[in-house]
């Protein structure tokens, strides 16, 4: 619905937006009722985070706390309070953290760095699971407590629907992930209509939409304006253009596809850790207690408080009796100069540098507003360093004093009440592995003569064949038509979708460039046997079947269809299967 307009429904409806962050996580609602313009509210209470003026955050620690059974034993704020750490240790509980991360792609990697190994038998998506049911409880607790509306709402048994985000870089294959453990959470039923109701945005996108409600981005929502937005989190920095259509109503659509790059905030911690490692090799302070104490000194004290490369910091790990002259060890702390703080960061904000130049040179009309947002983003020294470059290039860099540590969670709900965005990039070219008809009169043919094969009519054909569906910058829906033939009816169809994301404009034949295609996902749908038609070849009898994948990759979620004839024109919802080498979780040793 458009913003400031009535929902126009006809009864009350609750939308939660779920944020899991890799460092902090936050969850915003919408309660819809008929007559009423829409407010996105968050959530600002969880257990742990009570008094101390914390009871109005909006993000709670992504931290859980198992026993050795895989039970769990504390989450969030609570589960990073002194007691809570005395506790695990006495009990030996396991503490997992990042996990999020485990989550990404099989191609995103951050360049040297490495994860937490989590050192218990539970998959990924199992750890999301407790995480998102630990979150809905919260969640739940709050509207019921906090809104005049909140407790009928939730006791009247209507379906709640969710908005999870994630990074630019998630595909398909995380986002099933995800929806598998909003299941395993107790979210929603594990059926065609409980899946329906989980839905996806980027980060990126989510803070697009925050930006524009809030009124950040200010004189610059104009037609023909492109806006990037640069979206600094804990374990991702998502970055995106996005050029304004029109404003009335509000239309925008991405200038270039989307970049997604492993250096958050988190990454400068693993660095720093290294440091302490290296600094006190051979110490009797070296030791796995002290290094956490050190890591924690420094994200909580150092790192957020860091400006000038010219002063030290001061990391407290000790008590003030602790001396070690030889490792400049003074009252229980260790000393950082500040170019080797500045140092800890330098990899991050290069990241971010290449990114925000790669969008600029695929963004034909130059970049009116760089917005830099997220958690990260509230570092001194990074907006500094960024601003810096930016006025080198000749751009303008905006970081807005809104809180925008909460830009996902609520401009995740805003996209999902008005999406502004009409169009989307596809990042790759996608396609179906077919075969053609053997032709020995071309080059590109004989060439493979080895690879024919005698198809179900009997003719020779020649497999490896990339039949593209969409071209690389479109996003309406797009087909392929293809051929099945079989010497049998058969009850189902189905098809293999290839991404290539090489850089060649003409990518016919996947043998040529193998390690550039990589299987997306295979698309299955039931069909009448009797639909097959009847043919003779020169093998005898045989079946076979026209029919057309249809993809539309211009959403937030790949969707598929199958489409073909049988009596009249009929179109099927397909189920989507995606290639578990991407679905899996990526462990870090």
């Amino acid at each position: 619905m458009p913003r400031g307009e009535p929902y126009l429904g006809t009864t009350r409806k609750l939308v939660l937006a779920i944020d899991v962050g890799t460092t902090y996580s936050g969850v915003s609602f919408c309660i819809l009722d008929p007559g009423e313009v829409p407010k996105v509210l968050s959530v600002t209470r969880f257990p742990g985070q009570e008094g101390e003026n914390r009871s109005r955050d909006t993000k709670i620690p992504s931290v859980l706390y198992y026993d050795e059974n895989g039970e769990v034993k504390a989450i969030g704020a609570e589960a990073t309070s002194d007691a809570t750490d005395s506790e695990a240790e006495g009990e030996q509980w396991t503490r997992v953290e990042w996990f999020k991360l485990r989550l990404r792609p099989s191609g995103k990697q951050a360049r040297g760095e490495r994860l937490p190994k989590i050192w218990i038998d539970k998959s990924v998506v199992e750890i999301f699971a407790d995480y998102l049911r630990y979150l809905y409880r919260c969640a739940t607790d709050f509207i019921s407590e906090s809104h005049p509306l909140g407790r009928e709402v939730l006791e009247s048994g209507t379906s709640i629907e969710f908005v999870l985000s994630h990074p630019n870089g998630w595909e398909g294959s995380q986002q099933t992930k995800m929806r598998r453990a909003a299941i395993m959470a107790g979210l929603i039923p594990d059926t065609e209509a409980g899946r329906a109701r989980v839905h996806f945005v980027t980060e990126g996108e989510a803070s697009l939409h925050f930006c524009i409600v809030n009124g950040l981005a200010g004189d610059v929502i104009k037609g023909g304006n492109h806006i990037m937005i640069v979206d600094a989190g804990g374990g991702t920095i998502d970055v995106s253009t996005y050029k304004i259509m029109a404003t009335s109503p509000m239309s925008v659509v991405e200038s270039s596809a989307t970049d997604c790059v492993l250096q958050g905030s988190t990454f400068v911690n693993v660095r720093a850790r290294a440091l302490f490692e290296a600094k006190l090799e051979g110490s009797r302070f070296a030791s796995e207690e002290h290094f956490k104490s050190m890591v924690d000194c420094f994200e909580t004290k150092a790192k957020p408080t860091f400006r000038d490369p010219s002063k030290s910091a001061y990391i407290k790990f000790g008590a003030s009796c602790d001396f070690e002259d030889k490792y400049h060890i003074k009252r229980g702390a260790i000393s950082l100069k500040g170019d080797e703080i500045a140092e800890l960061f330098r990899p991050s904000i290069e990241a971010i540098q290449q990114a925000i130049e790669d969008q600029r040179d695929r963004t034909k009309d130059g970049i009116t507003m760089i917005m830099l947002v997220g958690g990260f983003a509230s570092s001194p020294f990074l907006r500094s360093r960024l601003q810096e470059y930016a006025r080198t290039e000749g751009l303008a860099l905006f970081c807005p004093e809104t809180q925008t540590s909460k830009a996902v969670a609520e401009g995740a709900l805003w996209f999902h009440l008005d999406n502004f965005v009409s169009a989307r990039i596809a990042k790759h070219a996608y396609g179906t592995k077919a075969s053609v008809a053997f032709d020995a009169s071309l080059p590109d043919h004989t060439k493979r003569k080895a690879n024919t094969f005698l198809s179900a009519d009997g003719r020779p054909a020649l497999a490896g064949v990339f039949s593209e569906i969409i071209p690389l910058e479109e996003e309406r829906e797009f087909c392929v038509p293809l051929l099945r033939k079989s010497h049998f009816r058969l009850k189902g169809i189905q098809s293999t979708i290839l991404a290539y994301k090489g850089l060649k404009e003409i990518h016919e034949w996947i043998d040529e460039e193998p390690a550039m295609f990589s299987t997306l996902c295979t698309v299955h749908a039931k069909v009448s046997p009797e639909s097959f038609e009847q043919a003779v070849g020169k093998l005898g009898e045989y079946f076979m079947k026209d029919y057309h994948v249809v993809m539309l990759f211009g959403l937030t979620e790949l969707k598929a269809q199958l489409s073909w004839n049988e009596n009249d024109y009929c179109r099927s919802p397909v189920t989507l299967v995606f290639n578990e080498d991407e679905v899996g979780a990526v462990d870090d040793d």
